[in-house]
């Protein structure tokens, strides 16, 4: 965790299927947020696992929200389907603006915020999301 976190972005991020999101939406849960590239090595490499993470954490108390940084919102939704990303969402941010608003080094970045959406985690660079330290960092900050 940073010593002074920025708050999350209040950016409107969209689907090439046209859905919005606003991370405050999602207040009174857990939420991974993981800022991504399909033109990034990393960011692809630990993808499946955040699609794994979601599928065996996803639901009322946590989520895991994928913002890429790709030029438009159709390049990460064709990722999602050329690869078979099943249970995330492939929301964009059409300002490119969450890289600055998060102070983000490199791609991917992780920010995990609590139910009261403080930052609590921060990973800079690829992880395995559906690892057993993963799992369980999630299972702690949900009180699971």
């Amino acid at each position: 965790m940073r010593e002074n976190p920025p708050p999350p972005p209040k950016s409107i991020f969209n689907t090439a299927d046209g859905r919005e999101l606003r991370l405050e939406d999602l207040r009174g849960k857990t939420v991974l947020v993981n800022v991504w590239a399909t033109w990034c090595a990393p960011c692809i490499k630990e993808m499946p696992s955040l699609d794994r993470l979601q599928a065996l954490r996803g639901g009322d108390d946590f989520d895991v929200i994928t913002i890429s940084i790709d030029r438009t919102k159709y390049e990460p939704a064709k990722f999602f389907a050329d690869n078979e990303i099943e249970n995330l969402s492939p929301w964009h941010d059409g300002s490119f603006g969450i890289p600055g608003n998060l102070q983000l080094r490199g791609y991917p970045t992780t920010v995990i915020y609590n139910a009261s959406g403080r930052e609590v985690a921060v990973v800079e660079g690829e992880a395995e999301w559906d690892s057993k330290e993963a799992l369980a960092l999630v299972d702690y900050l949900t009180g699971q």
